[in-house]
């Protein structure tokens, strides 16, 4: 475990968690205001738009290349060549006898397949953290926060994944090392949460008396 007890002051230990994490002095400003920052909802409305546009890649990938295969067959238009490629994928005995059984094999198998990967995909899209960032808000709460490193053993002797975590309660927070080495941990602190998918968004130590 990485030492992160030496003497730091409460205005230190915000400095480097708030360059580790990452957040502004004005998105933490929002944040004890109950609000998300514009830069933190650009931040984290990447986790709902990354899988959101792969999910689309994948659904509409095969069907983007093999309408233009057969297009290409054919000698028509893109458009002209759509429904005749849902013809064939309706009416696989004709298609197997027009192109062959492992040609259709092959067609109907990556369709799924990336069908599959297109709903596998988009099953990795957190609701509740898009409603989160529809209304932006924040909520608070107090906790004495702990850091945690977990090492993950690879076969043949390979370095091990190693992970670091914010514990808070019963709740673990996935950090970077940087993070992970900011905190003062065992000390109090605010943490700013979304309500519903309790993605963490900032901390700040706790004064006393505040």
């Amino acid at each position: 475990m990485i030492d992160t007890t030496g003497y730091r002051s409460k205005e230190q230990v915000l400095y480097d968690l708030a360059k580790a994490y990452p957040f502004s002095p004005q998105a933490l400003e929002a944040n004890r205001q109950g609000r998300l920052s514009g830069d933190q909802f650009k931040q984290y409305i990447a986790r709902c738009t990354r899988p959101a546009v792969m999910s689309i890649a994948w659904l509409v990938a095969p069907f983007l290349v093999w309408t233009g295969m057969a297009a290409a067959r054919q000698h028509v238009s893109w458009f002209a060549a759509f429904p005749i490629f849902l013809n064939s994928l309706i009416h696989l005995s004709e298609t197997m006898a027009a192109q062959g059984k492992i040609s259709t094999i092959a067609t109907l198998g990556s369709t799924l397949a990336c069908i599959g990967l297109g709903f596998y995909t988009a099953s990795r899209i957190s609701t509740m953290l898009y409603f989160d960032l529809l209304e932006r808000k924040v909520v608070a709460k107090e906790s004495r926060v702990v850091g945690r490193e977990e090492q993950i053993m690879r076969p043949n002797g390979r370095d091990p994944i190693e992970r670091y975590y914010y514990g808070a309660r019963s709740q673990y927070y996935e950090v970077s090392l940087a993070a992970f080495r900011a905190l003062e941990s065992g000390s109090m602190y605010i943490l700013y949460l979304l309500p519903r998918s309790d993605v963490l968004v900032s901390l700040e130590p706790k004064v006393t008396g505040k």
